[in-house]
């Protein structure tokens, strides 16, 4: 037996907030993504000064940039987090 208590099923509230919770992350990724991408065709076609337009397009491709960089330094982290949490379960069970 094992003292884990019995987790009642879940709600359907609670259902339709883990789907959205789910979703908004990728979601944003995504819009900002497709967005910087229109941001650079119509900066392409707007601009008089070729250097405001890079300027500019540096700035949103930094900012793409961070979001992805910081969704790949958060897996890394939780995978790490669910190793060692695995590891330490062994341990116990075997100890």
């Amino acid at each position: 037996m094992t003292d884990t208590p019995i987790q009642p099923p879940a709600t359907r509230l609670e259902r339709i907030k883990s789907f959205i919770g789910d979703l908004a992350r990728p979601f944003a990724i995504i819009a900002t993504s497709f967005a910087a991408s229109w941001a650079t065709i119509v900066i392409a076609y707007r601009v008089e000064n070729g250097n405001d337009g890079a300027i500019f397009i540096g700035g949103v491709f930094a900012g793409v940039g961070a979001l992805y960089i910081g969704k790949a330094w958060e897996v890394a982290k939780t995978g790490k987090q669910t190793a060692e949490v695995e590891i330490a379960k062994a341990k116990t069970e075997a100890g």
